[in-house]
């Protein structure tokens, strides 16, 4: 299989990153995660994402494992921390029957990207899951916009870092 290249620039589109995670997850899992994603997205001979945005629960925006995998990862990505009640209602795709019961919504991650990214955002990658569990990881894309995007329209939720 070959890709095809363009040689026109496509507009900006923010790439938001939402995160799951469980209290014992470690950088090591979101590491694995992300180099996964990236994987999913060179298959479809999609360039490799820039992460502008990186939305998690709120309740989970001091995790250390975030803090040390950002810092190696995405240290110019806006971390944005998206409430809970901004959960339900997302278009996610993926069903799970904990999270809905606990959160309103089928995966947290699909839905804390969607938040983040803002009307009109499209699920770029549904959950990916670490091999312990640990984490989750999904990809949301926001509409072509101007470079700081991510933090102009992150659908009510707090913000908190540096746009890309």
């Amino acid at each position: 299989m070959s890709c095809e290249t363009h040689t026109s620039p496509a507009p900006h589109r923010c790439g938001v990153l939402g995160l799951g995670m469980h209290t014992d997850a470690q950088p090591g899992a979101l590491q694995a995660l992300w180099q996964q994603a990236q994987a999913l997205l060179q298959q479809e001979c999609s360039a490799p994402q820039a992460v502008c945005a990186v939305a998690v629960l709120d309740t989970k925006a001091a995790h250390p494992a975030l803090a040390a995998w950002l810092a190696d990862v995405a240290p110019s990505a806006a971390l944005v921390r998206v409430p809970a009640q901004h959960l339900p209602g997302q278009p996610v795709v993926t069903q799970s029957p904990r999270m809905l019961a606990r959160y309103g919504t089928g995966s947290v991650s699909e839905a804390a990207a969607l938040a983040a990214a803002g009307p009109g955002a499209a699920l770029r990658l549904p959950r990916l899951v670490a091999g312990d569990g640990s984490a989750t990881l999904a990809l949301a894309l926001r509409q072509a916009g101007p470079l700081n995007c991510c933090l102009a329209h992150a659908g009510g939720a707090s913000n908190q870092g540096a746009t890309a």
